[in-house]
């Protein structure tokens, strides 16, 4: 049983410790690193679902069966390209080209996606705002991206998979549902497994507030790298760079150094 947290516009479930990447499943030894896997087959699954989103208030219906198929595909990929090809290397974790490549290494899983662009943010871990200003970069990045995205007629799901203190999280936009979602399938603490938060697009800043907090929070991290890379199922997307998003990648590129604001 998933423990509901409501916060503000934002909704959140917490899944039990055992429900997650390194203790779920057939292939669970194999995923201490399988976070990127896990985050790219999970958004590959969304995708290609007929309607995985409904109402921000309530949990996806079919979530449970595609979190766990996920996670326990992901360790399987894993195993089969890392553990049994390089077991000196067992241990590595993968960029999202990489991980891309070891998922489509595996014919029956038919993966669609394809990275789009990918681009990176650089923070000041002292900073007394940190946590205020990283979710004001990222949300920035994001409210750039997805107006952009939009006019290239492509499908209603944009992916975004952010990696930070070498975890790979994953986020989701439904433009048909209006919603935007975060999966995290590391476990959380001694009493949680993944997690699970949605909101409206409207509110995606209390959405990636929580994140950076959540990230301090549960693993004292305050990450100095945040890369995120944007996916789409969209065919040839990775050819479709308007100007606005090399100007995007471009800025963002540069290091953010996050100054405190003047009283």
């Amino acid at each position: 049983m998933a423990i509901h947290e409501q916060i503000d516009n934002l909704n959140i479930w917490w899944f039990p410790r055992d429900f997650c990447q390194s203790r779920f499943g057939e292939f669970q030894q194999s995923g201490t690193n399988s976070c990127t896997l896990v985050s790219l087959i999970l958004a590959d699954k969304v995708d290609k679902a007929e309607r995985f989103y409904h109402r921000v208030s309530d949990l996806p219906m079919r979530g449970w069966e595609l979190f766990g198929n996920a996670m326990n595909d992901g360790n399987n990929v894993y195993h089969n390209v890392i553990t049994v090809n390089t077991p000196q290397a067992r241990n590595i974790n993968l960029n999202i080209p990489d991980a891309i490549a070891a998922i489509r290494s595996q014919h029956k899983m038919n993966f669609r996606l394809e990275e789009w662009f990918y681009t990176h943010m650089e923070a000041d871990p002292t900073n007394p705002m940190y946590n205020r200003n990283v979710a004001v970069q990222l949300s920035r990045l994001f409210q750039a991206t997805l107006p952009v995205f939009q006019k290239t007629g492509s499908p209603s799901h944009l992916f975004a998979a952010i990696i930070a203190d070498s975890r790979t999280v994953m986020v989701t936009f439904d433009f048909r549902a209006s919603i935007v979602a975060l999966f995290d399938s590391h476990q959380h603490g001694r009493d949680a497994g993944a997690v699970f938060a949605q909101c409206t697009l409207q509110n995606m800043d209390d959405l990636l507030f929580w994140f950076v907090s959540m990230l301090h929070n549960v693993y004292s991290s305050r990450p100095s790298l945040f890369e995120i890379s944007f996916l789409s199922s969209q065919p040839g997307m990775s050819k479709r760079y308007p100007p606005a998003i090399r100007k995007i990648a471009g800025e963002m590129k540069k290091s953010v150094k996050m100054k405190t604001p003047r009283s």
